[in-house]
């Protein structure tokens, strides 16, 4: 896999004057990760142990997990995410679930590794409202939900994994270090993209990440919460901007610029 180029990374935005992604912001991410892996590490063996007292296994496998997530998110107030990695299917399946969790009063920011979505995952988050989505370095993933407890990766239980809900101790207080570590060197991901694109407007990305995963229109509306007409005219005019004749070409070209 090709790194991108250096002139499609984000500097120069942050939380204060001055902030870049740059190699001390970064080392301080990585700092804060490498204490909360080896906390993480300590709760998951208490928890296997059913000696954990400063939190709770919360879920089970994948469906247990998907399922409590659901069942329970709808009451969360404030959703405050870390994610190493993520696929152009997982985003078009999740972005119109937080864009409704945000629509109900509720506050979500969500931090992505930039080396951790291929182009069109990056593409995908381009128009979405700013300061929801970050880019970072993000190595580990968690959630801090209403600012009393964190979500980790929890035990191993007869080859399936789970998830720990921690509320005190160590292992909170070392995962809000990482995440103020990672805010701290994060930029908004509309100022980080591929340079060449600059022809396409921020929905025009968007469309041509999806069209890029072969989806029809229907089902690029259905993601991006807009009507069918709507798409048909961005899709028209992301032919006409990128000078091809089909959404397959659209997607190649893309593509090309991404990894070149």
């Amino acid at each position: 896999m090709s790194l991108p180029r250096s002139e499609d990374l984000p500097v120069g935005v942050g939380l204060g004057p001055s902030t870049r992604l740059d190699a001390a912001a970064v080392q301080r991410v990585l700092d804060a990760a490498a204490v909360l892996q080896v906390r993480r590490s300590e709760a998951a063996a208490l928890a296997a142990g059913e000696r954990l007292t400063e939190g709770q296994v919360v879920a089970r496998g994948v469906a247990g997990i998907h399922e409590w997530l659901h069942t329970t998110s709808a009451a969360w107030r404030e959703n405050l995410s870390v994610r190493p990695s993520a696929s152009t299917t997982q985003l078009r399946a999740g972005l119109p679930a937080n864009r409704a969790f945000v629509e109900s009063g509720a506050r979500m920011v969500s931090v992505f590794d930039y080396y951790g979505l291929d182009t069109d995952a990056r593409l995908l988050l381009a128009n979405e409202r700013v300061g929801d989505y970050l880019f970072a370095r993000a190595p580990v993933q968690m959630k801090i939900i209403d600012r009393a407890l964190v979500l980790l990766d929890g035990p191993i239980f007869d080859g399936s994994v789970s998830v720990m809900a921690i509320h005190a101790g160590p292992c909170l207080e070392a995962a809000w270090r990482y995440w103020d570590a990672v805010v701290a060197s994060a930029v908004p991901v509309e100022d980080a993209g591929i340079s060449d694109l600059g022809v396409l407007s921020k929905r025009q990305r968007q469309v041509v990440a999806l069209m890029a995963s072969d989806l029809g229109d229907e089902a690029i509306a259905a993601s991006l919460g807009v009507s069918v007409r709507t798409v048909r005219s961005e899709v028209a005019a992301v032919l006409a901007a990128l000078g091809v004749k089909s959404r397959f070409a659209a997607g190649v070209r893309v593509q090309m610029w991404g990894h070149s």
